[in-house]
């Protein structure tokens, strides 16, 4: 189900980037790295699609000019983030 949601969640950004829709980049990009980091394939590959993830975010709300959708988008990456590390600590221990 991870999978589907993944694949899902990078179309529905890759049509928010190309019909210029802020609500599917926003919701595309920031769910597609939670689906990321629920599959748990690898630590590296979490933080590089998180990296990714907000500088595409970030530039294309700062190209179009929406502050408050860069300021929701940089606290879900965060919030991203904080997860990542929530679920690698608890693997550890």
């Amino acid at each position: 189900m991870n999978v589907f949601l993944l694949i899902f969640f990078i179309l529905l950004a890759i049509a928010g980037l190309i019909f210029k829709v802020d609500a599917g980049v926003f919701a595309g990009l920031g769910l597609a790295t939670w689906q990321v980091i629920r599959l748990r394939i690898n630590k590296t590959l979490n933080l590089v699609t998180i990296l990714i993830t907000t500088i595409m975010g970030s530039v294309y709300f700062y190209i179009t000019d929406n502050t408050l959708f860069l300021i929701l988008f940089i606290f879900i990456e965060l919030y991203n983030l904080l997860g990542h590390i929530s679920i690698t600590r608890r693997e550890e221990s």
